[in-house]
C-alpha cells in the first residue's frame, strides 16, 4: 500500500514538473522597453566576454600572480560569478525582447512559418542553456566545473540574425 503512494505521489510530482517546465518553454516574459533604437543598436557580440568570464585559463593566470593567496583567488571566483550573473540576467532581458519583435513580426504577417519555429527552436535552446549553464556556476564557485556560456551567445546570435533577416536588416 506504501508502495503504490509513493509511486503515486512521484508521478504526480514528474508531471507538476514537466507542466512547469513546459510552462517556463512557452511562456513569454513581461518585455519592456522594445523600440526601434534599441532594436537598430542591438548586437549579440556585446555578450562576447561572457565566453571568458569564467574560464579555467584566466583563473590559472591569476593563481600564477606573485602574492595570490587562495583566499584573493576564491574572491575572484565570487565576484566572477557575481558579474556572470549579472551578464545572464541582461542576456535574458534581450532575449525576451528578441522574442517579442519577433512575435510582433508573425502576429502581424510580416514573417512566417519559418522565423515562429525559430523562435521556438531558439527558446528550448537558451532556456536549457541558461539553467545549464546556472548549474555549472555552482561547480564552479567550488572550483568543481567550468562554464560554458557558447550556447547562450549562439542562440542570442541565432534569433537576432533569424529576425533580422525577416525584417530586411543587414546582421552585423
Amino acid at each position: 500500500m506504501i508502495s503504490i503512494a509513493l509511486i503515486g505521489i512521484a508521478s504526480l510530482s514528474l508531471l507538476a514538473a514537466l507542466a512547469w517546465l513546459f510552462n517556463r518553454l512557452v511562456a513569454t516574459r513581461k518585455v519592456f522597453q522594445v523600440d526601434a533604437d534599441w532594436w537598430r543598436a542591438f548586437r549579440a557580440d556585446r555578450y562576447a566576454p561572457v565566453l571568458r568570464l569564467l574560464s579555467q585559463r584566466e583563473l590559472d593566470y591569476v593563481a600564477t600572480l606573485p602574492g595570490t593567496s587562495r583566499r584573493f583567488r576564491a574572491e575572484f571566483r565570487r565576484r566572477r560569478v557575481n558579474m556572470m550573473r549579472a551578464y545572464l540576467k541582461e542576456m535574458a532581458a534581450d532575449f525576451d525582447r528578441l522574442q517579442a519583435i519577433g512575435q510582433l513580426m508573425v502576429t502581424a504577417g510580416e514573417a512566417g512559418r519559418e522565423l515562429r519555429e525559430a523562435l521556438f527552436r531558439e527558446r528550448i535552446r537558451f532556456t536549457a542553456g541558461l539553467w545549464s549553464i546556472r548549474l555549472q556556476m555552482a561547480g564552479f564557485r567550488f572550483g568543481l566545473s567550468s562554464v560554458d556560456a557558447s550556447v547562450l551567445v549562439g542562440s542570442i546570435d541565432e534569433l537576432s540574425a533569424a529576425v533580422r533577416a525577416r525584417q530586411g536588416y543587414a546582421a552585423a
